[in-house]
């Protein structure tokens, strides 16, 4: 179940970086559309098709410590989304010229929650090395 969780969860990104790097693309000349954004979508993007590639077994044939780059992927991914929650949550409580953000903070919480989701998966697997019993 918590597989199946994660694997939709990483599609969610990849589709959520693909859609927000399509619509920088789109307004990128706009000057309200700053360049984070492009960078929020490969964030989202690379986190997604890593976490599926990793769950596939992608890695493996390429000499990558593929669990180990997941596992600090993730917890990357999980503090930069946890601040990045927060720091949202804090401007839409007094947001500047009434602007709510909420594009940001949906992206801060996709990119947290599957990163939630495969350090958990990451926990519960035998590649870690840690005693069950413990």
């Amino acid at each position: 179940m918590l597989r199946i969780a994660l694997i939709l969860a990483s599609i969610a990104n990849v589709a959520a970086g693909l859609g927000l790097g399509g619509l920088w693309f789109k307004f990128r000349n706009d000057p309200g559309m700053p360049i984070v954004v492009l960078f929020i979508a490969l964030s989202l993007l690379v986190q997604g098709g890593f976490t599926l590639g990793h769950l596939r077994g992608g890695w493996k044939g390429w000499g990558l410590p593929s669990f180990s780059l997941f596992v600090t992927g993730e917890s990357a991914a999980a503090l930069v989304g946890g601040v990045a929650i927060l720091q949202g949550v804090i401007y839409n409580l007094s947001p500047i010229n009434g602007d709510y953000e909420w594009g940001p903070l949906m992206a801060a919480t996709l990119l947290t929650t599957q990163a939630t989701l495969g350090l958990i998966f990451a926990a519960r697997s035998n590649e870690l090395g840690v005693r069950k019993n413990a």
